[in-house]
């Protein structure tokens, strides 16, 4: 299935905000208002930019009517940050998870007042251990895991992940940027509190969910003999003590997502497209075509010219809602050099943040 472009709605200032990547969704249902929050970039660092963090507000219905508001960080606009969280904390706010990549390096947030229309101040994350709650930081990550017999060489700064909700809670999972051991977490307002650890070496991008039968999750694992990421969906229903894993057949270069959709899982992820496709232009790893698989069974499959990058995807009154980035007039470049693959410059997918409404799917 070919993506209507004319149901998108870009939600990013493609003046000033050249490069666009890291897209995470929240809904605020008291006040019926979508936030999505991403990284951008200025002229010269566009690609995978880690520059300030964006949040566009908007009615799901009416993206048009956007407000886009920049959280400063204070460390930068160059490479200093890295966000995936965003979530509705209640009275209008919205928190927003990130790390910082540079200086002081380790886990923030700061909360955005839907009403008054202004952010909080830069506040610490903590991360609960056996000493009490210390700052989220590389060193307190891999110091839990090595206690537990789970070393990582890595030492890339903690990452926030998606954050989901059950029963009154709030889940996420801690990784790193590199190949490590996701730390399962709930979340009691600043503190990040750990309950399990997925036994096996995977990318950052670990998202899950849990509800009263289990708690599911999605993520990459490491490169098979032919150089080609997976997604794998796990499954586990003690605990987070044993798991069960579903690898897809189809390779994938983007990171996976995972929600709870009529009560069963759906697994939403990149996959590399048919090359042969009429009108495709280059795209780095072609990260054009995206699965939706519902409980196992592939539901929708559908493809952009533009790119379908960063994707993440929201339920809202049974409705399935994407924000995700593409590049439908930019050349990406890292640093002002095109992106070249087999000798040619290609486009990355990661200019624009487009929201459209997928709709319901039977």
């Amino acid at each position: 299935m070919i993506l209507n472009e004319r149901f998108l709605v870009q939600i990013n200032d493609g003046l000033s905000e050249i490069a666009a990547c890291g897209n995470a969704v929240a809904y605020d249902r008291e006040y019926g208002i979508a936030a999505v929050m991403y990284n951008t970039g200025n002229h010269g660092h566009y690609g995978e930019s880690t520059g300030k963090i964006c949040l566009s507000v908007f009615a799901p219905s009416q993206p048009h009517n956007c407000r886009r508001r920049v959280a400063d960080t204070g460390v930068g606009e160059s490479r200093g940050c890295l966000c995936n969280a965003v979530y509705p904390i209640g009275g209008g706010r919205f928190r927003i998870a990130f790390t910082l990549t540079k200086g002081d390096i380790a886990g923030y947030y700061r909360d955005y007042d839907l009403l008054a229309d202004s952010f909080t101040e830069r506040r610490e994350m903590f991360f609960r251990t056996a000493k009490g709650d210390e700052r989220l930081c590389s060193e307190t990550y891999r110091s839990y895991l090595k206690d537990r017999g789970y070393p990582i060489n890595s030492t890339e700064e903690p990452i926030i992940n998606k954050v989901t909700a059950f029963d009154g809670r709030l889940y996420t999972a801690v990784s790193n940027d590199g190949w490590n051991y996701p730390v399962l977490c709930t979340i009691e307002d600043d503190v990040i509190v750990p309950f399990a650890i997925f036994p096996e070496l995977n990318t950052y991008e670990f998202r899950f969910y849990a509800d009263g039968s289990g708690i599911y999750g999605v993520t990459r694992i490491p490169p098979d003999d032919h150089g080609t990421g997976h997604c794998a969906y796990v499954r586990s229903a003690d605990g987070g003590k044993t798991w069960e894993k579903t690898v897809f057949d189809d390779g994938v270069q983007s990171r996976p997502d995972i929600l709870s959709y009529r009560g069963k899982p759906l697994v939403i992820y990149n996959y590399k497209s048919d090359l042969s496709t009429e009108n495709m232009p280059p795209m780095h790893n072609h990260r054009n075509a995206v699965k939706f698989v519902h409980d196992g069974k592939v539901i929708l499959d559908v493809f952009s010219k533009y790119g379908i990058v960063e994707h993440e995807t929201i339920v809202i009154a049974g409705e399935l809602y994407s924000a995700f980035s593409n590049c439908p007039l930019a050349l990406s470049t890292e640093n002002g050099k095109a992106w070249e693959e087999e000798g040619h410059p290609v486009e990355q997918g990661k200019e624009a943040v487009q929201w459209i409404k997928v709709g319901y799917i039977g």
